[in-house]
């Protein structure tokens, strides 16, 4: 069952979906307006969440899809399936742009980076990171005994977590496979992150994606604001040098 609650009252405010006994995940676009949910069918179920009505039905997984993430622009949604792969959809058109393919059993979570740039995807005792742009394998990550079962980027892109049933949550650092979000705030270039950096982002700040005048490489976060989400990343590498993009701190 997939039910929606207002968080302020902690009240239901929406009974969606009895169709299956077992939701496996859910996924909110960045606007917040679309609900993708999937379970334990072979489908991925677009909602309006004000009508609480279908939008559309993705159809394309030959086994049941555990895990469902949107791109932080909203324009690509990421399903990973037991069918061993993991798919990329168009949001504007609905339709599936990639599929990638590489495990060798379930996916069981998927996650975006903060750019949108890298999506990172867990099976039995593998995390594989692939870049969006290419549809290629960027590095499999192996350390985990038993299946994964969640994986999560941090706000900044350095950092990758994953869960298992191992027992065990690891760490990886991202830094030698993608380019880390905070070389991302020396925007003016000068190979520091800087006061003149912060008058630029002061510009920027409070602004949304709607706007006139929005500028993506200030939202550090990809959450379609530039706000103060972006200004924690921003002031966590406040004063520091940016390296080279041949460096690595592995």
């Amino acid at each position: 069952m997939l039910n929606l609650w207002d968080v302020a009252t902690g009240q239901l405010i929406g009974m969606q979906d009895r169709r299956v006994p077992l939701v496996l995940s859910v996924a909110f676009s960045p606007d917040g307006s679309t609900l993708a949910s999937t379970g334990t069918y072979k489908t991925i179920t677009l909602w309006n969440v004000s009508t609480r009505k279908i939008i559309n039905t993705l159809e394309g997984h030959r086994d049941w899809v555990a895990s469902v993430a949107y791109s932080p622009d909203g324009s690509i949604l990421a399903s990973g399936s037991w069918d061993n792969t993991v798919k990329l959809w168009d949001i504007a058109t609905r339709r599936e742009i990639a599929t990638l393919e590489g495990h060798t059993d379930r996916v069981n979570s998927v996650a975006f980076s903060p750019d949108g740039t890298t999506l990172a995807s867990g099976n039995f005792t593998i995390v594989r990171l692939w870049d969006v742009a290419t549809r290629t394998e960027i590095v499999a990550l192996e350390g985990h005994k038993d299946r994964i079962s969640s994986v999560a980027i941090s706000p900044d892109g350095t950092t990758l977590a994953s869960g298992s049933v191992d027992g065990t949550v690891l760490l990886w650092d991202m830094s030698p496979y993608v380019t880390p979000q905070f070389l991302m705030s020396d925007f003016d270039g000068d190979g520091a992150v800087g006061f003149p950096d912060f008058l630029l982002f002061v510009a920027q700040f409070g602004l949304s994606q709607t706007d006139a005048g929005y500028d993506a490489r200030f939202d550090l976060d990809g959450d379609g604001a530039i706000g103060f989400g972006d200004f924690l990343i921003f002031a966590n590498h406040f004063g520091k040098e940016v390296p080279s993009l041949g460096s690595s701190s592995g």
